[in-house]
């Protein structure tokens, strides 16, 4: 295997719904994958609450064993999974509990702290060292995806609220992920259909930058882009492939470590392209981490290929890949404690 194909494996970051590693995650692992996503079922993402179903199933002892096998077979990964306040606790019933939006905004700054230092420690004991939380959007107005599932709809109640928890779950040994970048004040359309936008300025979404500048201060691991078309871009593209957006978030916002895609097969992200072509133009536009949704997940060794040969022919610089593995690799090596 080449070196630029397991630089390519590298980046990729698919969802596993369920702890049991089919052939395709297995194969992944074995051909340089680095990052794993423990996802949920849609409708327990819709709910905020796993089925109990999964609770009972998935033990302390049985997410031991899944990551075992998996760093057997990849060494060292980013190993994720979400931790919301306002919305799914993947590691719900083996971490302590998070509160809701409400009571969270009621605590003192010290008080959440703890609570998520408490979560941290519970989510560490797992196994897991990323968690794709907190979320930093602040909305203003209509949006279906996001209404109740963020912190508040002050940016500054938001930005304390992000601080605390950043400060909690690093104390415990776990690093944070903002999301979602630029933020997402607005959303008309839908996700699904692929006509989501987000119809501001990019001063405008500025205004709602505060929770994802007090998440980077405080040191927050990785931030992850949005799914929606940004009119703020002209034309009008997804955050996860928009080389303005990112650059915003490096040089306006100072933030130096992972920047992470959305789902790319979200129809507004990928619209008529292929997954291989969405891969190389997020990499492209500066991602480091491409996240594969459960029904990509058959496909990783077509999109791995796709971005080997967008290497070989010049459409995406060499360098950027190499960039991107060695962002990846840094966080599946680093260790907060």
């Amino acid at each position: 295997m080449s070196e630029i194909s397991r630089q390519a494996y590298s980046v990729l970051f698919p969802v596993v719904e369920t702890l049991e590693l089919n052939e395709h995650i297995l194969r992944f692992l074995d051909q340089g994958g680095k990052s794993l996503l423990f996802g949920e079922s849609g409708e327990e993402y819709v709910s905020g609450r796993l089925s109990k179903e999964r609770l009972e199933r998935e033990t302390l002892s049985s997410w031991h064993q899944t990551i075992e096998t998996a760093v057997d077979r990849g060494g060292r990964l980013i190993l994720a999974a979400d931790a919301d306040i306002a919305a799914v606790h993947r590691l719900q019933g083996l971490a302590a509990p998070l509160p809701d939006r409400v009571a969270a905004q009621a605590l003192s700054a010290e008080a959440l702290e703890e609570i998520c230092f408490e979560m941290g420690r519970g989510v560490a004991t797992v196994g897991v060292n990323l968690v794709l939380s907190p979320t930093a959007d602040i909305v203003t107005g209509n949006n279906a995806w996001l209404a109740g599932r963020t912190l508040s709809e002050d940016p500054e109640v938001a930005a304390a609220i992000v601080r605390a928890y950043v400060r909690g779950v690093h104390r415990a040994g776990v690093k944070t992920t903002l999301k979602h970048f630029p933020g997402h004040p607005v959303l008309t359309g839908d996700l699904s259909t692929g006509d989501a936008r987000v119809p501001l300025s990019l001063n405008e979404l500025r205004a709602v930058w505060a929770p994802f500048l007090a998440g980077i201060e405080e040191g927050a691991d990785a931030v992850m882009m949005g799914p929606a078309r940004f009119d703020a871009v002209k034309p009008a593209i997804a955050g996860s492939l928009s080389a303005d957006l990112m650059g915003s978030l490096r040089q306006e916002l100072g933030f130096k470590g992972l920047v992470m895609t959305c789902d790319l097969d979200h129809k507004s992200t990928i619209g008529d392209a292929s997954l291989g072509e969405v891969a190389v133009a997020a990499l492209v536009a500066g991602a480091d981490l491409l996240l594969l949704s459960t029904k990509a997940v058959p496909h990783l060794d077509e999109v791995a290929q796709y971005i080997v040969k967008a290497v070989e022919r010049g459409v995406l610089d060499g360098s950027r890949l190499k960039a991107a593995h060695a962002q990846v690799c840094a966080q599946a090596e680093r260790r907060l404690i």
